[in-house]
C-alpha cells in the first residue's frame, strides 16, 4: 500500500486534511494509479528524504567519528567534535521518521543548553 501525497487541503486558512494518490510498482518506479484517498488532518510535516554523505563532513579539520556510514552520537546526540550535535536519520541507529528527528532535535537542545549555561556562556 503506497502512497504519494497529493495535496494540502485547507480550509478557513488551516489545514483540514491531505490528499493522497495509491501508487503501484510499475517496473523498478512507483506511478500514481489516480486513485486518491483523503485523510483529515490538521497538521502536515514533509520529509524530504535526503540521503546522508559523511564524505563531505571529514574533508577537512577534526574528523566526525561515523559508525556504519552513519554520524555516532551518544545519548544527549553530542558527536565527537566538540560543540556538535546530530539527530535524526543521519545517526547510527537514527530513524527515517519525522517525529524521531524532532525529539531528537529537542532532546539536543536540552543538552546544549545545559553545555552552554554551565560554563556562563548563555
Amino acid at each position: 500500500h503506497w502512497l504519494q501525497p497529493k495535496r494540502v487541503i485547507a480550509e478557513g486558512g488551516k489545514v483540514s486534511g491531505i490528499e493522497l494518490e495509491y501508487t503501484a510498482m510499475e517496473g523498478d518506479k512507483l506511478v500514481g494509479t489516480g486513485e486518491r484517498l483523503t485523510l483529515n488532518a490538521d497538521q502536515v510535516f514533509k520529509a524530504i528524504g535526503q540521503s546522508f554523505v559523511p564524505a563531505a563532513l571529514n574533508g577537512s579539520g577534526a574528523l566526525l567519528a561515523l559508525e556504519a556510514g552513519r554520524i555516532k552520537v551518544d545519548a544527549e546526540g553530542r558527536t565527537s567534535l566538540a560543540n556538535v550535535w546530530a539527530g535524526g536519520d543521519c545517526i547510527f541507529g537514527g530513524d527515517d521518521l519525522t517525529v524521531s528527528a524532532v525529539a531528537q532535535g529537542r532532546d539536543a537542545a536540552e543538552s546544549i543548553h545545559r553545555a552552554l549555561t554551565s560554563n556562563g556562556r548563555a
